[in-house]
């Protein structure tokens, strides 16, 4: 099957852990690309449509060129939301909007399974983290929330590639009626299966509060 030509990034919340920033232009420490900036590279030649919301013209006005759908409704939502606004029937990729990846991540994805979710083994896993059952085959069977139930369960990381129309026109009714989820937790995966795969040594960087930021510029240091 043909890989996504789309991308949904999801960056229509407000970082009140980040010192109320919009998070997708948090800049590299090094490139001083923002993290839109290194989704756009990274997704090169796929159109970009970017959820926004908190700041929205702030972001708009960074990247004119790209696509972009409003969450009015960012502040009392979650991104299950953004992405239920933004979601069609065209085989997508739909990544959280406070992530540095690189472009050999995507190049290695493009080649997967055509319905997946990236997931990592994290120990130090936040109460709003979303972890994932696995069945035998490594698909996922259930996300769930919160305290981890079993070291066996990855961590569901933000980055997934859905290419079946049935899976995703479930998934958009699911977040449209289930809004104020995230979208991790709305994932239909009894309709296709839906694969777990590792994140490997990618560059996967997640930035939710100063202290991330702060870990990211002390590991480029020791690189």
């Amino acid at each position: 099957m043909k890989a996504p030509e789309q991308v949904i990034i999801l960056a229509a919340g407000r970082g009140s852990q980040a010192d109320g920033l919009a998070k997708v232009l948090i800049r590299h420490p090094k490139s001083k690309k923002t993290v839109l900036d290194h989704a756009i590279e990274a997704f090169r030649g796929k159109r970009v449509t970017v959820v926004v919301g908190f700041r929205a013209i702030q972001v708009m006005e960074q990247r004119p060129e790209v696509r972009y759908v409003i969450n009015n409704d960012w502040a009392i939502t979650h991104n299950a939301m953004s992405l239920g606004l933004a979601l069609n029937d065209d085989p997508t990729y739909v990544i959280s909007g406070d992530i540095f990846i690189e472009p050999a991540l995507i190049e290695e994805l493009d080649q997967d399974n055509p319905n997946l979710a990236l997931v990592d083994d994290r120990e130090n896993r936040t109460l709003t983290a979303v972890h994932c059952i696995l069945r035998d085959d490594n698909s996922i069977s259930e996300t769930y929330q919160g305290q981890i139930r079993d070291v066996a369960h990855p961590e569901v990381i933000g980055l997934f590639k859905v290419s079946d129309a049935k899976v995703l026109r479930s998934w958009k009714r699911f977040c449209i009626g289930h809004g104020n989820l995230f979208a991790g937790l709305t994932l239909p995966f009894n309709i296709a299966p839906i694969q777990a795969v590792p994140r490997k040594n990618h560059l996967f960087e997640e930035i939710n509060t100063p202290a991330d930021y702060y870990r990211f510029i002390n590991k480029l240091r020791e690189q």
